[in-house]
């Protein structure tokens, strides 16, 4: 939904560049659209660090890169992320790890399943990548919870927008057209059916966050990475 959202406002989007090497490195075969993604995308995440360096330099005033915590394996190297400007889209784990389960067998069996179920959601990634942007920033990057976005959605763009030195207009409608856009994944149709059926941001709706029981030991894991960054996210608030 958020590359939506930036496409609206202007942006180029760039939709998940490492999941096929992702794919490709810890063949993941039963992932929905994952002959289609290697068939498509580029598996050496060297290449696509290449690529996404080059696509923030490139003559369009602005380009959002949609990437995930989870294809970050340990030899990615972050250095390409000096390049870049970085900003951090959370959702809370119960939402993640219910969303994730559709597409991925998550169910621990063993203590040791714990952390590995953690890790196929993304979470626990980011904090090295967190740590990273802090780092090369010199301080906290910018952190927008997705359901602050469905609630206060011109608050929190226009503070998102600000801090990252972006237009916005905040009489401006966000609209777009729906179906698949020319920059979505070649996993798009398995996985952005929902999306598919959207022309703009929704009225938000809460939804439960409750997970099955077998869920909760990951829950459990997930939720300190995900309380350390979203106490710095920004609130729109006026």
């Amino acid at each position: 939904m958020m590359m939506r959202v930036f496409e609206a406002l202007g942006c180029e989007v760039i939709d998940e560049p490492f999941y096929a090497y992702w794919l490709n490195a810890t063949q993941q075969v039963d992932d929905p659209g994952y002959a289609a993604t290697l068939a498509h995308h580029e598996t050496d995440w060297r290449r696509v660090a290449e690529m996404v360096i080059t696509a923030g330099r490139n003559a369009h005033a602005r380009s959002y890169q949609k990437h995930m915590a989870i294809h970050m394996l340990a030899e990615v190297d972050l250095g390409f992320m000096t390049e870049l400007q970085n900003c951090f889209l959370i959702r809370h784990p119960a939402e993640v790890i219910a969303s994730m389960a559709a597409f991925r067998s998550l169910t621990p069996k063993t203590t040791a399943d714990v952390a590995a179920a953690a890790y196929l959601v993304g979470i626990p990634q980011l904090e090295r990548i967190f740590d990273e942007a802090t780092r090369i920033q010199g301080g906290i990057p910018t952190v927008v919870d997705a359901n602050d976005v469905l609630q206060r959605p011109t608050a929190v763009l226009a503070e998102f927008c600000q801090s990252v030195g972006l237009p916005f207009d905040p009489s401006a409608p966000i609209q777009w057209a729906p179906g698949k856009h020319p920059n979505d994944g070649a996993w798009a149709d398995e996985w952005y059916q929902s999306v598919f059926a959207t022309e703009g941001l929704q009225p938000y709706q809460a939804r439960p966050s409750r997970i099955p029981d077998a869920l909760e030991p990951v829950l459990e894991y997930c939720l300190p990475s995900y309380e350390r960054i979203a106490q710095h996210k920004i609130k729109g608030f006026s």
